[in-house]
């Protein structure tokens, strides 16, 4: 439908009839709780005609027609054959899409379905929908038809490439039900009739036969002597219906595009009334996940899809029952085929044949991440992928040259100490000591590994003192002292690193036997601890100090800035010393070590803004470019106070008496610190960074700094 054709049918107006029946309505009152309303029998009024197929219904609103207007409020046009409709909205001089029971009717006509009609429109109306009756339902029905129809044609877009990913699904076994009452629900029974002098034979719900039986009891817990399955004993007269757990089990196929794996919950019911044999197996099938040849993953669940009706969903369930990941029994006789196709160059098969339970999705999705597990698995060292499978992919950051191709390479071992992890059955822990034997040229007993492996100290752990002791001397202290500080080895190995690391930061030498194997570590460990808390202040300056060697000589240079007026002045720092006084006293982020970075590579540097009457006191803090532009001005807390609009001006006077001083070099470093501030600013914005605490708590921190520049236009 076209609108311009639409506007050019013939226009319809009010006639005599209609205004005569408005005129003649009588108003009701209507009683709610705490007023009266009142009403009329019709609030709207409605008129059809048809041309060239297209149905055109104008409503006509009651108080418009009793002042005198003949013009319709709304122009609604309906095609059958295009199956659409639009109306026009008069009263706002616009077009909508929205249905009767949508349009934006005025507050006292909202939706209004007794509307008045005439007995021609009446009579169009059902001719043109060929309907028994004829009015306002006719109109919203059709359009509500409309709207079910334009909504299933877009789930269906949706929709209809899921469905034609199902049908290469193949159909399940023919033993399947069987499979899956015998072996995918792992829990039977053994049920038998009570008799005077004992039951002697009961029915076995996994071998599916009469087997001889010994003093059974209800709910006792037994073998199978024909299965060895284990199974609880019922009483059949006493049990009634019995449900067992509910089990997952794993379904592998191969399909068009690959493999897919198909996950289901199974339960079995035995019926009560001695119709236990009747079993009911119960296979819901929950998940779908077809893989390619690039092992890329396509997944699908079994659920209400925008409900409307239940059928298979591309993704994942957002629901909190669903947790996945979740070890089953994995359906056995279609895996040689896919050994020898589809999964020949993966480890699965290797990897269900020894665990027997697995989520096969999981284990593929680690050796997406992971193609080195392949190998792994096939070498038999289980250990090692079972943390590579249930650790999330920590397995490649932890491997020294995982991008060896050879499986000796790519663990850092030679031949005879892969031998060794496999005999051991060794993980992660047991391969870094055999990488640290390599390291070592000194061999290292399985039985030391071990020790440490029992208690999860890994090579990594004890970096700080395997240069000083070896793993031997090691384990002899660490048993000592856990046995004198009464606490686990992990512990213990953390005191120790803790200890060594204050001692090395006092400039105590780490080196000396004396110091490394303390006899008392928790004393020794305290005391220090005490020490340190003691002098942090001069701590903090000699490690910056070593860290930035050159802010001080940087600080020396920075006279061309200091500068003093009638009421405040601006002062260099002598070093890093200051700095950090600075940031203590003021209680703010200019001792942090990006500044320090700032200022050692000349992108900016740190003055301080006094007042005449007290210059040994600080006022504010002002982080400064090379050619004066004031990136920041901070006090207290890194807040800036009502002072600062008195203080501009002394700033902008500073910034003339300084640009007067700069050299080249100087205008240099301002230009490159210059593309370093918008490269930094324009990194804030991408991240979006916000501030989270104090007076700022909320604002984005480019808008903070952006307002908090001053750049120097006296440049």
């Amino acid at each position: 439908m076209k609108k311009k054709e639409l506007l050019a049918m013939p226009q319809v107006t009010a006639p005599p009839e209609m205004i005569a029946a408005a005129m003649a309505d009588q108003p009701y009152t209507v009683k709610r709780y705490y007023h009266t309303e009142t009403h009329y029998p019709h609030k709207t009024y409605l008129k059809c005609t048809e041309s060239k197929g297209v149905l055109k219904a104008c409503f006509f609103l009651r108080d418009s027609l009793i002042t005198g207007d003949i013009l319709p409020a709304y122009e609604l046009y309906i095609s059958k054959k295009e199956r659409g409709f639009i109306t026009f909205d008069r009263l706002e001089n616009r077009w909508s899409e929205a249905k009767l029971d949508r349009i934006d009717w005025p507050h006292t006509y909202y939706c209004d379905r007794q509307a008045w009609i005439d007995p021609e429109s009446e009579q169009t109306i059902k001719a043109y929908f060929g309907e028994e009756n004829g009015g306002y339902h006719e109109l919203l029905s059709f359009q509500r038809k409309i709207r079910e129809e334009q909504l299933l044609a877009r789930h269906k877009r949706e929709t209809d490439p899921w469905d034609e990913d199902m049908e290469q699904v193949p159909e399940l076994p023919k033993d399947w039900k069987r499979w899956a009452g015998r072996v995918g629900v792992p829990e039977h029974f053994i049920y038998y009739h009570y008799k005077k002098r004992g039951a002697k034979v009961g029915y076995c719900t996994c071998c599916e036969q009469e087997v001889p039986i010994q003093k059974p009891r209800n709910n006792k817990q037994g073998r199978c002597p024909r299965c060895r399955q284990k199974i609880t004993f019922k009483a059949a007269g006493k049990a009634g219906r019995v449900f067992t757990q509910q089990y997952t089990a794993y379904l592998i196929q191969s399909c068009r595009d690959g493999f897919v794996i198909r996950e289901f919950d199974l339960q079995r019911i035995h019926p009560r009334d001695g119709r236990y044999r009747e079993a009911q197996v119960c296979s819901h099938e929950t998940r779908r996940v077809i893989y390619d040849h690039r092992l890329q993953a396509r997944a699908y669940y079994w659920g209400v899809y925008k409900q409307k009706c239940a059928r298979w969903i591309a993704g994942a369930p957002m629901l909190p029952s669903w947790h996945g990941n979740r070890d089953g029994l994995i359906y056995g006789r279609t895996l040689p085929h896919l050994a020898k196709k589809e999964l020949k160059k993966t480890g699965l098969i290797q990897w269900i044949a020894r665990r027997k339970k697995a989520d096969p999705e999981r284990y593929l999705e680690a050796l997406r991440r992971t193609p080195q597990l392949e190998q792994i698995t096939k070498a038999d060292l289980w250990r090692l992928a079972e943390e590579c499978v249930h650790q999330n992919g920590w397995f490649p950051q932890k491997i020294c040259f995982y991008s060896s191709s050879s499986l000796t390479g790519m663990l850092g071992l030679h031949p005879k100490g892969l031998k060794r992890l496999r005999q051991n059955d060794g993980g992660y822990l047991f391969l870094s000591w055999l990488q640290h034997e390599e390291l070592l040229e000194r061999p290292i007993p399985d039985e030391l590994i071990q020790w440490f492996c029992q208690r999860e100290v890994a090579a990594r752990d004890l970096q700080f003192v395997l240069d000083k002791m070896s793993p031997l001397q090691i384990r002899g202290y660490l048993i000592r002292q856990m046995h004198e500080m009464r606490a686990s080895c992990r512990s213990v190995v953390n005191t120790w690193a803790d200890y060594l690391s204050m001692a090395k930061r006092l400039k105590m030498d780490v080196n000396d036997a004396i110091i490394y194997r303390t006899r008392q570590l928790r004393k020794r460990h305290d005391k220090l601890v005490k020490i340190c808390q003691e002098r942090v202040p001069e701590l903090r300056l000699a490690e910056m100090s070593e860290k930035y060697p050159g802010v001080d000589a940087v600080c020396k240079g920075l006279e061309k800035y200091e500068y003093q007026g009638e009421s405040y002045s601006v002062l260099a720092p002598a070093g890093v010393g200051e700095i950090l006084a600075e940031g203590d006293a003021l209680h703010h982020c200019v001792a942090q070590e990006r500044y320090f970075e700032r200022i050692e590579r000349g992108e900016s540097y740190i003055l301080f803004l006094r007042k005449n009457t007290a210059l040994d006191k600080p006022y504010y803090t002002l982080e400064v470019e090379p050619d004066g532009t004031i990136r920041q001005k901070r006090t207290e807390y890194d807040r800036q106070g009502k002072d600062m609009r008195i203080l501009e001006p002394f700033l902008l006077e500073w910034q003339t008496v300084v640009s007067k001083r700069l050299t080249a070099e100087d205008q240099r470093l301002a230009e490159k610190s210059q593309a370093l501030r918008s490269e930094e600013f324009a990194e804030l914005r991408r991240k979006g960074a916000v501030i989270y605490t104090g007076e700022l708590a909320g604002k984005k921190l480019v808008d903070v700094l952006a307002a908090d520049l001053m750049v120097n236009k006296a440049v």
